[in-house]
């Protein structure tokens, strides 16, 4: 019982980390993707898209829909087929998943 009404008030504290300045983003010359859950309640993935379509046009920026922050776990055929695809094609031989 008291293990069950300490959980009652546990709230996770996660530490925020720092934000890349446009100025450090344009600097990186390395092919980038970015996956973005839609309903993440860690950022707009609206909002992060638009930046870095502005700053970063060369990266490849996806949103991917009904899912959170937790992409792997949400979305993970779809997580690999983006790995294995980024840069460039997909390796011989290999299947592509199917995604809804």
């Amino acid at each position: 019982m008291k293990l069950m009404l300490a959980g009652r008030s546990f709230r996770r504290r996660l530490p925020i980390p720092p934000a890349y300045t446009d100025e450090q983003v344009r600097k990186l010359s390395v092919p980038v993707q970015v996956l973005l859950g839609a309903r993440s309640a860690l950022h707009d993935a609206q909002v992060v898209a638009a930046r870095l379509a502005d700053i970063a046009p060369s990266w490849r920026v996806e949103i991917v829909p009904d899912t959170g922050h937790a992409l792997p776990v949400e979305a993970p055929d779809l997580v690999i087929d983006r790995i294995l695809t980024f840069p460039g094609q997909a390796r011989a031989g290999s299947a592509t998943p199917k995604h809804s």
